[in-house]
């Protein structure tokens, strides 16, 4: 389902759009319930805030890959963090990976980095809404986040440029509306495309994506040479003490 109307917000009055129950969580890596080789991307909200002022996504891709680095779990997958972003020139499907074509179900599973589930696949993703709020930073935490749940995307529902980011000239009319904004505490198409009155210069939080990660295949654990030894020799003493019992 491809969506295309999208909510008009002034400023940043979010508290009609409110989050409720979300709670902070640790890092779940990878998330619960995936089998060894099952495929998945985390996503989560950027702790640090930054302006919409350039027109270069690399600026955007670099934003979110610094915030993930600052933790050590995720600076531990060396996956590739791309920013949910798009600018005049770069769409968030493009920019992400995540473009639904061709029909039918494509893609991963998207997750919080606290394990719970966003989307089933790039479809589900891009259809309107997601299964649960954006509400975690790279930490897992919502802490940092607080009352300010402004992210700069835009972008609209289903993936595609809004209004971009870098968008100079605008104003609060649909004619010429400034960049699109997201509600990290939203579900419905709010978390991704909202537009507002908001100035370039206003510093909101971003999210970011992985790259696709793969839950790794546990090894077989093989006895240290000193432990195999020790156990030959605990069984040649067993073997023997059996042997002098039997002839006696």
């Amino acid at each position: 389902m491809k969506l295309t109307i999208m909510g008009i917000l002034s400023g940043v009055a979010f508290a009609t759009l409110g989050i409720s129950g979300i709670a902070e969580a640790a890092i779940i890596i990878p998330p619960t319930g995936l089998a060894p080789g099952s495929q998945y991307r985390l996503v989560f909200t950027t702790s640090g805030t930054r302006d919409a002022t350039s027109t270069n996504i690399d600026d955007y891709n670099t934003f979110v890959t610094t915030q993930a680095n600052q933790s050590s779990a995720l600076t531990a997958l060396g996956t590739t963090w791309t920013a949910i972003v798009s600018t005049f020139s770069t769409n968030a499907l493009t920019n992400t990976s995540t473009d639904p074509s061709p029909s039918g179900v494509t893609g991963v599973p998207i997750y919080l980095v606290s394990g719970l589930r966003v989307a089933d696949s790039y479809d589900d993703l891009w259809d309107g809404s997601i299964q649960n709020p954006i509400y975690s930073d790279e930490t897992g935490s919502s802490a940092s986040l607080g009352a300010n749940q402004a992210v700069w995307t835009g972008t609209n529902p289903n993936g595609g440029t809004g209004t971009g980011l870098g968008t100079v000239s605008c104003g609060l009319n649909l004619i010429n509306p400034c960049p699109n904004v997201g509600n990290a505490g939203a579900t419905n198409f709010g978390w991704i495309s909202l537009t507002s009155s908001n100035n370039l210069l206003q510093n909101f939080h971003l999210y970011g994506i992985s790259s696709v990660l793969t839950v790794p295949t546990p090894t077989a654990t093989t006895p240290e040479p000193s432990s195999l030894l020790g156990f030959i020799t605990l069984g040649g003493l067993m073997l023997g003490g059996t042997i002098r019992k039997a002839r006696k």
